[in-house]
């Protein structure tokens, strides 16, 4: 399970440090996508099989349109010996990434914030923003 908060930055070549913890769990080869919080997703091979297993679910017409989509917009990627990964200038431009990161474990995946943005929205900060959804749940 992905957990935790790390903070890193991305270096000049657009190579960002996959933390040792996350690395480890996520594998060799993981999937990393835009996401439509303005941040980007990452996937190791099995869960990402699972995320892309769901657009079974759609209509033909539906799925076409979601897999162009996110297949389009995704890259596979390996972390290098240091764990790094590249990333295309037009995923840190999506995500307004200038140079510090804040990597998150969601369990399942992880998700890439620009630290700017992080803080602004305060992400994970508030727990009494989560009491009603996890009273919900029975948590």
């Amino acid at each position: 399970m992905l957990t935790g908060k790390h903070q890193h930055s991305i270096d000049a070549k657009n190579r960002l440090i996959i933390p040792a913890k996350l690395k480890e769990q996520l594998g060799g080869n993981i999937t990393i996508i835009k996401d439509s919080e303005k941040c980007l997703c990452v996937y190791s091979e099995e869960e990402w099989k699972n995320y892309t297993a769901k657009f079974n679910e759609l209509t033909k017409s539906e799925a076409k349109a979601v897999a162009r989509y996110i297949y389009s917009n995704a890259i596979e990627v390996q972390p290098d010996s240091q764990g790094r990964v590249l990333l295309p200038q037009a995923m840190i431009d999506f995500a307004g990434i200038t140079k510090n990161v804040i990597t998150v474990g969601c369990g399942k995946y992880a998700e890439i914030w620009a630290e700017e943005r992080w803080i602004e929205q305060k992400m994970g900060e508030e727990p009494e923003n989560y009491a009603e959804t996890l009273a919900r749940l029975g948590l």
